[in-house]
C-alpha cells in the first residue's frame, strides 16, 4: 500500500479530501487515477474453505471488471493464504502469500479470483484499479 507524505492530499474524483489512518486509505475510498479508479475495501479474514474474492466472504460485491487487484495479507496474521482459482487448495495450488505480503494481479474481473487460507482467520486487505 501507499504511505502518503503528511502534507500531501489525497482527492477522489470530486475534490473531496480522502482520509488515511494508521497510514492506510480509509476504508470504501474511491480516489481518481486519470483514466482509472482506486478502491479499497473492508478488510476480510480467510478461512480453510475457498471463498470467491467476489462474494459476500470476499469484498461483498459481483464480479467487478477490473485492471489491477492488489491483494495484501495483514502483517500479524499467523499462516498464509493461497490466491487462485476455484481449485484453489491450502499448499499446493496458487500463489502463496506469508504475513505482510503484497500481490499485484493484472485481471480483468473480481469473478476469477479465490483465496484460501492455511489456518482461520488470516485478515485481507483488497484494492481494486478499474
Amino acid at each position: 500500500y501507499v504511505v502518503p507524505h503528511p502534507k500531501v492530499k489525497i482527492a477522489d474524483n470530486d475534490g473531496n479530501t480522502v482520509g488515511v489512518t494508521d497510514n492506510r486509505l480509509d476504508v470504501n475510498a474511491t480516489i481518481g487515477l486519470g483514466s482509472g479508479t482506486f478502491r479499497t475495501y473492508a478488510e476480510f479474514d480467510v478461512d480453510t474453505d475457498a471463498i470467491q474474492l467476489s462474494s459476500a466472504d470476499g469484498i461483498n460485491v459481483l464480479a467487478t471488471a477490473c485492471k489491477e487487484i492488489i491483494i495484501q495479507s495483514q502483517a500479524d496474521n499467523t499462516g498464509y493464504v493461497m490466491i487462485g482459482d476455484s481449485d484453489v487448495v491450502a499448499d499446493s495450488e496458487g500463489i502463496r502469500i506469508n504475513a505482510g505480503d503484497t500481490l499485484i494481479l493484472p485481471i480483468n474481473t473480481t469473478s476469477n479470483v479465490w483465496l484460501r487460507g492455511s489456518d482461520n482467520d488470516q485478515m485481507i486487505n483488497v484494492s481494486i484499479i478499474f
